[in-house]
């Protein structure tokens, strides 16, 4: 199987996400709608577009698969991936996904083409409110992410090993029963 890299990078996003008298589970569940939000924007046309035009030899579609937000749990820190073939190209399209990130964030909040919602909005609806100000990243790191050998081989040792008892068993009972 070929290798898979991912390369990610943590931000921060300045602003204020739940507001006071939510319960835990509506602060964690409007966290992850934020985060819902951001992944939107990351694999939105904007984005997408302007991404492989910067970068040779990239599908759309591809890219579009291969990023992903996620949100860490009780704070205002989000992770942005990308995964690619080689750590050099995973590290390269992350850098350019989010300068591209953040120039359509602040295109879609900062110049008018979608409102902020009021705060009566959000406590009416209980919609996420996406953070006004994103930060400067706080770290990047790229990993191998797929195959993993020590886990198939684990797997594959533990799946031969239960073949062979099953297949032990049945033909000594078979062999008892004649």
């Amino acid at each position: 199987l070929p290798a898979r890299y991912t390369a990610s990078m943590d931000f921060v996003a300045k602003g204020k996400i739940t507001q006071g008298g939510f319960t835990k589970w509506q602060a964690r569940s409007q966290n992850e709608q934020a985060a819902n939000g951001f992944q939107n924007i990351a694999i939105s046309p904007g984005v997408i577009d302007h991404t492989t035009n910067e970068i040779d030899n990239v599908s759309p579609a591809a890219l579009r698969e291969n990023i992903t937000v996620c949100s860490t749990p009780r704070s205002n820190t989000y992770t942005l991936t990308v995964t690619s073939s080689s750590p050099e190209k995973a590290k390269k399209k992350l850098k350019v996904v989010a300068k591209n990130f953040k120039k359509e964030f602040k295109l879609e909040y900062k110049q008018g083409r979608k409102a902020m919602p009021t705060k009566e909005m959000r406590r009416m609806y209980l919609k996420p409110i996406l953070p006004t100000v994103l930060v400067k990243s706080i770290k990047t790191r790229v990993v191998k992410s797929y195959p993993n050998v020590k886990f198939a081989a684990a797997i594959g040792t533990a799946t031969g090993f239960l073949l062979a008892t099953w297949g032990s068993i049945y033909w000594r009972l078979r062999r008892s029963y004649r």
